[in-house]
């Protein structure tokens, strides 16, 4: 009988970066140059350019004071899992590469960062910057992304001291980093344009393009509101155009900056209202790439987060997370829900999404 050849790396490299994450792990178990080939950054960085393409996954923070779990569903799924994690999370700051940031600040003056990978299970604390300004005397806002020069995580915080002077919201804005490669805080000296800006919004921010994206008032602009984002390879502030096509921004009362099938998403509501405007910016960049839809029925918008829309289309179905009903399916051009079980029952406290990945954080810092 002859023997049959082993199959060269390139085939098993092509046949592995295929499989799930979580079929990947179990084969990294069987033979050491296996564990080898598929731990290299090589693979893993293709293996993700491939999750990148399929189906995501969300992530949801159940309301509990004594929940230490967040759930996962993939889209287009029905089933989602529980996942238990050290601490109770009430905010998620963000995602990246399969890597999510989630956030404690439900004490004044301690707040708390865990960074996990939801389907390998691996997380590490992030340490309080200690160049942080007192919570309880101070607004802070964050961000998470990834720095594609540099191969480096980067953890984002904008801070800035209340003011005590009528008519002022803040003083100086304080811009601190975390490098996740060498574990260090940096504090930078370049800083966004806080002239212009009465308040910054702290319930969203949005990583597209390379960058961390931020809502702010800005009436002395007179313009109402501005997009401010964070380029994490140069460490620069910048502005997005807003809208100048169907919306009177003067009048237009942006709730939050997600983003939504890849795209910058702001959402335009009002008190008592039964509608919300959903803006997409179907071309990063360009002010006349924004495209506007409605959505109705809910009459409290400010527990209403789209997430992802289902299928390619910017004017499909999408699944947001409503903090009264949980997550729900909504199709913008019918006006219908349909709500999605989970395992959690009750209120919500945050909602996002991720991709599978292989990203190790221990291999970031070896």
């Amino acid at each position: 009988m002859v023997a049959r050849p082993d199959l060269s790396n390139d085939i098993l490299f092509e046949i592995f970066s295929r499989l799930p994450t979580i079929s990947v792990g179990k084969f990294r178990c069987l033979s050491k140059t296996w564990r080898n080939l598929l731990s290299t950054p090589h693979f893993i960085k293709s293996h993700l350019a491939r999750e990148k393409a399929r189906h995501q996954y969300l992530i949801i923070i159940p309301r509990c004071c004594s929940t230490r779990s967040v759930e996962i569903i993939k889209i287009n799924d029905t089933v989602s899992k529980k996942i238990s994690l050290p601490g109770r999370w009430n905010m998620i700051i963000g995602s990246c590469n399969g890597l999510v940031l989630l956030l404690s600040d439900h004490d004044d003056d301690n707040e708390e960062l865990l960074l996990v990978n939801p389907i390998t299970l691996e997380q590490a604390k992030i340490p309080i910057s200690p160049l942080a300004l007192r919570q309880s005397e101070s607004f802070s806002l964050y961000g998470f992304g990834h720095d594609r020069v540099r191969d480096d995580y980067k953890v984002v915080k904008l801070s800035y001291e209340l003011s005590d002077q009528p008519g002022l919201v803040y003083t100086d804005i304080f811009v601190d980093v975390y490098y996740v490669k060498t574990g260090v805080w940096k504090r930078l000296n370049n800083l966004p344009n806080s002239s212009s800006y009465d308040h910054f919004y702290t319930s969203s921010r949005a990583l597209v393009n390379g960058a961390i994206h931020w809502l702010a008032a800005s009436t002395r602009s007179g313009r109402g509101f501005v997009i401010t984002a964070f380029d994490l390879v140069n460490e620069t502030f910048f502005e997005i155009p807003i809208p100048v096509v169907g919306v009177d921004v003067k009048c237009f009362s942006p709730h939050f900056i997600v983003v939504l099938g890849g795209c910058l998403c702001l959402m335009d509501c009002k008190s008592n209202v039964e509608w919300a405007n959903i803006l997409v910016m179907k071309e990063y960049g360009v002010a006349e790439s924004w495209m506007k839809f409605r959505v109705y029925g809910y009459g409290n918008f400010a527990y209403f987060k789209p997430l992802s829309f289902i299928g390619d289309d910017c004017d499909a179905e999408f699944m947001s997370v409503v903090e009264a009903r949980g997550l729900v399916v909504y199709n913008p051009k019918v006006g219908i829900e349909n709500l999605v079980a989970l395992r959690a029952r009750g209120k919500f406290e945050d909602g996002g999404t991720f991709v599978e990945s292989l990203v190790s954080l221990a291999s970031l810092r070896s």
